[in-house]
């Protein structure tokens, strides 16, 4: 059965605000700066862990719902009745650019299919606002979500070591489909 992608409502955001976006990983992504006169190197490079890591979700729910503050769309992915998922959007239509600040699939529903319904509305939403590009970000460690943006045809466009709180975060981009 297919995910029915739709917005938010006020009874959905409880519910999203205890959704875990926690992971495990097996790979991390390191990040290498070599700096000569004229020249900047970045190297962004998949690294095999020893064993398995828990990666935390960078924001907490008071976060989370700070940030809802701002957003210029909440959609939530419905399956069955239970909320499986949902993504927050900014527009920057000064730049052409829709931002997902934060997109998470509860555990029992990830890999099947829900979050890439939600990068999918998140393209509808931008071209019917006349954006042409769709920016996500991820922490450095977060192997999964970077190994799924990369499967949707996102490409690496630059990091901040700053962004969250002692972790990278990475930001990839694509065109709006």
């Amino acid at each position: 059965m297919a995910a029915r992608i739709r917005p938010a409502t006020q009874a959905d955001l409880d519910i999203c605000l205890h959704m875990s976006g926690a992971c495990a990983t097996e790979h991390v992504w390191q990040i290498a700066q070599r700096q000569q006169e004229d020249q900047i190197t970045i190297t962004l490079c998949e690294v095999r862990l020893p064993r398995s890591m828990a990666v935390e979700y960078p924001r907490t729910p008071a976060e989370i719902a700070g940030v809802w503050q701002t957003s210029d769309a909440m959609l939530v992915a419905e399956q069955g009745g239970v909320l499986g998922g949902y993504f927050d959007l900014r527009a920057e239509p000064g730049q052409g650019l829709a931002l997902v600040r934060d997109i998470v699939v509860a555990e029992p529903y990830r890999r099947r299919g829900i979050g890439a319904a939600l990068v999918r509305a998140a393209d509808r939403w931008a071209r019917e606002h006349g954006l042409h590009t769709l920016i996500v970000e991820a922490q450095s460690q977060n192997g999964p979500a970077i190994s799924f943006y990369r499967k949707l045809g996102f490409a690496f466009c630059g990091f901040n070591e700053r962004y969250y709180t002692n972790q990278v975060a990475l930001f990839f981009a694509r065109r709006v489909k």
